[in-house]
């Protein structure tokens, strides 16, 4: 690899925005919520970029949460420029569908700062190091909340001059990749591969996906960047800035930096064995330590706060304390300190098997014997769980349409309530939590 630019690529920032999920008694735990803030992950990235001495910092859309938030995003944000800027780190960045208003007002309030595609027209910077360019970004703005056309397909219709002298060239872009039509401006990974470019780094999606997501035979990444740190507790894994490292012959390496002060992250911990209820919190709390110091030996940075999303597994005689135990939210009060990390609850979910053999129950023909055979065929995943996945969207369908639904639509990484998993794992539950009903008051042994 020659000497070629050094940047750092940063994903949706959202300032002007707090993390959701946070317990409220945190602060009494030792954490301040002020350092869990999208406005403190950047702070982190911007360390970071200087310590590396990158050439330059690159923002994919969505710095700011909305135009409402832009008075609390600008000094955090401004700070994070001057100090960029102070060290000739360029600074360069597109607007998304969130900060289409007001990134390119705060943009103007600040010498240096790059907003690339103001007004839905590609345009095009050069990465230099010593008066010597190394690399061109090229990008495009949102200029109204919503966008229905390609700007890629705008792009390949209409394309910017190559550089000269040949240097890599990386697009900045926020949109939807892959998706058919939609409001957000949606691109395909087509559209992407024949501009021919070295790099595609995307904003919008909050998953990372750039490891992923790597077109032209996995030389030239192309994916979303994710945001910068977990907004809320369904964005879970690893969140950060991506280091690039460019050479001059447009080879592009990348390593994500999971710099990220506030961490999410699922588990599951079985269950098998307990015998009484009260030994529940003891076994999470040990889980929870075995899985913080996973993270440790994969030599990660660690986060400031985890917050885990447990599922309970396996099974146990004690299913109906336990059930009850979680319904009630005694686990929200459960933490632990390890290491400088303070490790909380988000929430505790029953995916416990049946403390009762399905497949006796489901020879009979009673009502429990019907329950346990559809419960069969979901966890068979066969033609009868279609059928009942099938019916269950259609009773469910309207009422996802009802208006009063549609702003969940517009929150970060909006999921489908219909989909395959999220409805077989509301009928696995349901069922579960109805036969345990039926069978509670009988004696254990009548069926097993």
């Amino acid at each position: 690899m020659s000497d070629g630019a050094l940047i750092l690529a940063i994903g949706d920032v959202h300032l002007g925005t707090a993390c959701s999920g946070l317990p409220g008694q945190i602060k009494s735990w030792g954490v301040d919520p002020a350092e869990l803030t999208p406005a403190a992950a950047l702070r982190r990235a911007v360390d970071f970029a200087i310590e590396k001495r990158v050439d330059a910092v690159l923002f994919a859309g969505d710095v700011v949460d909305g135009d409402n938030a832009r008075f609390e995003a600008m000094a955090p944000l401004e700070e994070s420029v001057r100090r960029l800027l102070d060290k000739d780190i360029a600074v360069i960045a597109v607007a998304g569908n969130h900060d289409f208003k007001a990134l390119p007002r705060l943009a103007a309030l600040m010498d240096g700062f790059t907003l690339l595609g103001a007004g839905g027209k590609w345009d095009a910077v050069t990465v230099a190091k010593a008066a010597i360019p190394h690399a061109e970004v090229v990008g495009w703005s949102f200029g109204d909340q919503y966008v229905r056309q390609s700007p890629v397909a705008m792009l390949l219709t209409h394309p910017l001059p190559a550089p000269s002298p040949p240097v890599p060239r990386i697009g900045l872009l926020h949109g939807d990749l892959d998706a058919s039509g939609g409001p957000y401006a949606p691109i395909r990974q087509t559209e992407l591969n024949d501009t021919g470019y070295d790099a595609w780094l995307l904003g919008h999606i909050h998953k990372p996906s750039l490891e992923g997501l790597l077109g032209w035979g996995g030389s030239r990444p192309c994916g979303y960047l994710g945001s910068l740190v977990g907004l809320d507790p369904s964005e879970t894994g690893p969140h950060g800035p991506w280091l690039l490292n460019g050479s001059d012959d447009g080879g592009i390496s990348l390593e994500q930096i999971p710099l990220a002060p506030l961490r999410w992250e699922p588990m599951d911990v079985d269950i098998t064995g307990i015998e009484h209820v009260e030994d529940v919190s003891d076994r999470l709390l040990d889980a929870a330590q075995e899985h913080f110091r996973k993270l440790e030996q994969a030599g990660q940075p660690l986060p400031r706060a985890l917050g885990l999303r447990v599922q309970l597994t396996g099974a146990s005689a004690s299913y109906e304390s336990i059930r009850q135990w979680i319904a009630n939210g005694q686990w929200r009060s459960m933490w632990r300190a390890v290491d400088g990390t303070v490790i909380f609850f988000n929430r505790v979910v029953d995916a416990m098997e049946l403390h009762l053999d399905l497949e006796n129950i489901a020879s009979g023909d009673d009502p429990a014997a019907l329950l346990a055979r559809r419960l069969l065929s979901l966890g068979r995943d066969d033609d009868r769980a279609k059928e009942l996945l099938g019916r269950a969207r259609d009773k469910l369908v309207e009422i996802t349409r009802q208006d009063f639904w549609f702003p969940l639509q517009e929150h970060h990484d909006a999921t489908d309530p219909l989909s395959e998993e999220a409805l077989r794992d509301v009928l696995l539950r349901s069922g579960k939590a109805a036969l345990n009903e039926m069978f509670s008051g009988r004696e254990a042994g009548d069926r097993r």
